[in-house]
């Protein structure tokens, strides 16, 4: 593990001498330390001409001891009216916002985007005004007040951050090299009514650091007593998104060219030096660093602010950064050759990720040939990042192929093609599934990451499963379910259900489609020669029934030709989403302690929480309601299947206790991401 940095008591920067108020604009474009200076001595050394420029950065801060006036409600340096401390719209969305992919993410307003701005946002209500001015209580708690201060994760150093990394994201998404110890988690809670706190406390200066931070940020620290209050939420979300404005600037100011400020025709003429400052990991080159916080970054939008545009902008322009330093070539075999390798199948997972959600066609092949790069490897589990990569090929084509069926049933075009396509996927995933079925895993849900990443081979896997299971439901859902929708909000490629509940035109060109034979009769003739078996602690029921909903529909009846019955496909479906279902289960937990025990119940986020430490990286969650939308499917045609016998009621169990694990994996990644509530209040 990094080695921690022992500071002496009292010191509160990361360097001996504070830094300069203002720093010349070569410094500030290449983030490099300014003397001061005119010339400085970094201009100074490089012949360039030095020219200084008033900074906005710490000029319009509120402090403490400005005091809130009632006649003046409206300061110059106040945040605009969606970034104030306000309640959230609750009111009923339209319809019509339902259209796009992804609607049903909770979407947060775009904010100003300058991290200044944001920065002096942060502290317009103060929590405590009537505080007393001092100027010795800078690190002083407020008086006791019954309600508690609003806080946010920070940390005090690059290395904490990255100890922080390795405890919540690296076991879900292995972007940086293993760790060289066990990480313990080091938070430093900042207050919102500490002003100087945030003014004088360390920052990162790597676009990776502030990525990372703007995603712990997220999560509630072990502190808060009361970190789902509205304040609490609005606090967190605030600080979140001025760190990952400040990443994006970060990486903006990076590769600006000083010289294009100062004198554009040398801009041209001299090659462009790069960053000039310590590397926030020593096992990851300075140029990977923007690829990595652009990748952490893809998710955060999708996660935290449901913006499923910006997702597929974050993933798009780290996947063209990657490219051009022919990363997803590369062949090497130095010191950095396993970080590259890293570095570029996560970010292809990044960008695929961004098209599935997106319901969207990759401007790319799935296949490239030119994607040439070795697969990472972990420690503990050679094979485990070849059938994480795997799976995505495997859910980018069940993506590929719903596209293509409804595009056919919309036209009403030739099914020939999609009836072979489909069958070639049901192979393709068949024995990647029973493969999945066999893994037993070394490690337990609250193991902590190791350098051995066992714990990350559990997560990449059990990722996997998710994956491979969800793109075979995606394959069978049609004929399995006819593609009725019942969710009140459009998920990835799932529709919402109109608002009349009358069928739609798509709809009503599904069920000529699909040779429909209810779950619950005796399974029509079927060209699949046989069907994956359901758990044997129970099985499938069989009598006849008044079906409700599927009643318009004569079993057996409509075009044949797909190469599985409603019935097969219904039952390849529902065991597809019960492995859905314990695939979310196995998932890890962070560790942030860093302690090893058998079988632990997962960690809480204080001694007074009843709410796990939440996991983080959600980017496949819409394979949550791939699999709620099987088992709720599958459970209205058992509860209208007439007088409940004992294997029906069976069933309705397993098909309940499904349904409870997605709630609480949904419960349990909302409580840090925010746009995930939407999916979790379905």
């Amino acid at each position: 593990m990094a080695e921690e940095t022992s500071k002496p008591a009292g010191v509160r920067k990361k360097f001996a001498t504070p830094p300069v108020k203002s720093a010349c604009l070569s410094c500030r474009a290449s983030r490099t330390r300014c003397d001061g200076s005119n010339p400085c001595a970094n201009c100074q050394a490089r012949s360039r001409e030095c020219v200084y420029l008033p900074s906005r950065r710490g000029g319009a801060r509120v402090r403490k001891k400005r005091k809130v006036s009632d006649e003046d409600p409206e300061q110059p340096g106040s945040a605009p009216a969606e970034f104030e401390l306000v309640a959230a719209p609750q009111e009923p969305i339209p319809l019509e916002n339902y259209i796009d992919p992804g609607a049903g993410l909770s979407q947060l307003p775009d904010w100003f985007q300058d991290s200044d701005y944001m920065f002096d946002g942060l502290f317009t209500t103060p929590c405590f005004p009537n505080v007393s001015d001092t100027d010795n209580e800078s690190d002083a708690r407020p008086p006791f007040s019954g309600k508690p201060v609003p806080m946010v994760r920070a940390y005090k150093s690059d290395s904490a951050i990255r100890e922080a990394y390795y405890v919540f994201i690296h076991s879900v998404f292995p972007i940086l090299p293993p760790p060289d110890g066990i990480p313990v988690d080091h938070v430093s809670p900042r207050y919102q009514d500490q002003v100087e706190s945030f003014e004088d406390g360390f920052e990162s200066s790597s676009p990776v650091g502030l990525a990372i931070s703007a995603i712990l940020a997220l999560i509630p620290c072990p502190e808060d007593t009361d970190h789902l209050s509205h304040e609490s939420l609005l606090f967190r979300r605030k600080y979140a998104q001025y760190l990952a404005q400040s990443a994006l600037e970060s990486i903006e100011a990076e590769s600006e060219i000083p010289d294009s400020s100062t004198e554009p025709p040398r801009a041209l003429e001299d090659p462009p030096d790069g960053p000039v400052r310590e590397p926030f990991h020593r096992g990851v080159p300075l140029e990977l660093e923007s690829i990595i916080a652009l990748d952490l970054l893809s998710v955060y939008e999708y996660a935290q602010r449901g913006n499923l545009k910006k997702m597929q902008s974050r993933a798009g322009q780290a996947l063209m950064s990657a490219m051009a330093l022919s990363i997803h070539s590369s062949s090497g075999d130095d010191e950095f050759c396993e970080s590259r390798r890293r570095v570029w199948w996560m970010t292809y997972m990044s960008a695929t990720q961004a098209s599935v959600v997106n319901n969207t066609k990759l401007s790319f092949a799935i296949f490239a040939p030119g994607f040439t790069a070795k697969f990472p490897v972990l420690k503990s589990d050679s094979e485990a990042f070849a059938i994480f990569i795997r799976s995505q090929q495997a859910i980018l084509s069940a993506s590929k192929f719903v596209m293509e069926l409804k595009k056919t049933v919309a036209a009403n075009g030739n099914m020939t093609p999609v009836y072979e396509q489909m069958r070639e996927l049901e192979m393709f995933l068949e024995p990647l599934i029973a493969q999945s079925d066999a893994w037993v895993f070394s490690s337990t849900t609250t193991s902590p990451v190791d350098p051995s990443e066992e714990v990350v081979a559990r997560g990449l896997k059990c990722i996997a499963r998710v994956k491979l299971n969800s793109a075979r439901i995606k394959v069978h859902r049609y004929c399995a379910f006819l593609d009725l929708p019942i969710f009140s909000a459009k998920h990835c490629d799932l529709r919402a259900k109109p608002a009349g509940g009358e069928f739609d035109q798509e709809t009503t060109n599904s069920l000529s489609f699909c040779s429909y034979s209810p779950l619950l009769s005796n399974p029509t003739s079927s060209s699949a020669s046989s069907s994956p078996p359901f758990p044997s602690n129970h099985s499938t029921p069989s009598s006849n029934g008044d079906l409700g909903l599927w009643a318009t529909v004569s079993p057996g009846g409509g075009n044949s030709g797909f190469p599985f019955s409603s019935h097969v496909s219904s039952k390849i479906s529902l065991q597809a989403a019960l492995n859905v279902a314990q695939a979310f289960d196995d998932l890890p937990y962070p560790n942030p302690s860093g302690q090893q025990q058998p079988q632990p119940p997962p960690y809480r986020l204080s001694p007074t929480s009843v709410v796990p430490a939440p996991r983080t990286m959600p980017s496949f969650a819409c394979c949550a309601m791939q699999c709620a939308y099987a088992l709720l499917m599958v459970r209205d045609r058992a509860k209208a299947a007439g007088a409940p016998t004992p294997l029906v009621a069976g069933l309705l169990g397993v098909l309940n206790r499904g349904l409870a694990s997605i709630s609480a994996t949904l419960e349990n990644y909302s409580s840090a991401f925010e746009a995930l509530g939407g999916m979790r209040g379905e």
